[in-house]
């Protein structure tokens, strides 16, 4: 599976801001990850979080590590 993330990727929607990650399989699927926030940083935050928790990232990793 491939994981693309990139913090400049977080876009203003209405009062919040959205985060995505897009993920590939190597038999073609594909998924969009989305996280809100009230500022971009929140929401990238959150979407760190939640790829951890999924179990996607690493637990501990700087932002250049993952982009």
């Amino acid at each position: 599976m491939e994981l693309y993330i990139n913090s400049t990727w977080t876009e203003r929607y209405g009062d919040g801001y959205v985060a995505e990650a897009l993920a590939w399989s190597e038999s073609g699927n594909h998924a969009t990850i989305y996280t809100t926030g009230t500022t971009a940083d929140e929401a990238y935050a959150n979407l760190r979080s939640a790829l951890q928790e999924l179990k996607l990232i690493p637990e501990a990793f700087t932002k250049g590590e993952v982009v």
